[in-house]
């Protein structure tokens, strides 16, 4: 039975000289594995190789689980063109494939978190260089709220005591899963002594932050604590971190 869903593009395998084996995260279906043969023929229906981050209609049949299915049709409707013209932008959008590809499970359907994804490659494709972080940081959040991994930012992980300003000093653990007070923080040996103001925008990451060196050092602890849910490295985080120092 053929299929109709919107899907974005996670992962790209090349499958003979004209084939890809291709990874996407769809609307309805959640995570599939399609072949798609011929896309890399001049010729092809697809009009060329499917790029990843790329987001589009698309048409596929599901075999067995553990067989490949089938992508029958991909009509783009959102190439990142602007994205893929800025490195930094570029590396956001890879990594937001790799969380999105680590999060989720074969046919397990988010909208939510798909309508997040959509909204972050947007984002990232008409956003200012400046505005990278902040809309990465509100993606971060949205993914680890859908999957119940949100750290706890609004007080002490450990005593729950309420996050306010007149805290002697602020620390972040990815084992204790968030703040931590200066009471607890011996018991965490991961802990980051951070300042007040990056504690208050990770609790509260809409708000634009004009710091630069306190976006970079957010950015720092949410990747470190992504891999420490996830237990595994992030394969694109090293670079995104490279390129904000």
């Amino acid at each position: 039975m053929l299929i109709k869903d919107k899907g974005i593009c996670l992962r790209s395998t090349d499958y003979s000289d004209s084939s890809q084996i291709l990874t996407f995260f769809t609307q309805q279906n959640g995570k599939v594995s399609l072949i798609a043969k011929g896309t890399k023929k001049p010729k092809s229906s697809f009009g060329g190789p499917i790029q990843l981050c790329g987001i589009g209609d698309m048409v596929f049949a599901l075999k067995d689980e553990d067989k490949l299915g089938m992508l029958t049709e991909f009509n783009p409707t959102f190439f990142g063109t602007n994205t893929r013209k800025r490195l930094l932008a570029l590396n956001c959008s890879l990594l937001a494939a790799e969380f999105l590809n680590l999060f989720t499970k074969e046919h397990d359907p988010h909208p939510a978190v798909f309508e997040d994804a959509k909204t972050f490659l947007e984002r990232l494709e008409n956003c200012s260089d400046a505005e990278i972080l902040h809309w990465l940081t509100i993606f971060e959040f949205s993914i680890l709220e859908q999957t119940g991994s949100t750290p706890i930012c609004n007080g002490c992980s450990n005593c729950r005591r309420p996050l306010t300003n007149d805290w002697q000093d602020f620390f972040f653990s990815s084992t204790a899963n968030g703040l931590l007070c200066r009471d607890c923080e011996g018991v965490f040996i991961d802990r980051k002594t951070i300042t007040y103001n990056i504690a208050k925008h990770l609790n509260t990451p809409a708000e634009l932050l004009s710091d630069k060196a306190a976006i970079n050092q957010t950015q720092n602890l949410l990747l470190e604590y992504i891999s420490h849910v996830l237990e595994r490295p992030l394969k694109t985080a090293g670079m995104v971190l490279k390129l904000i120092k």
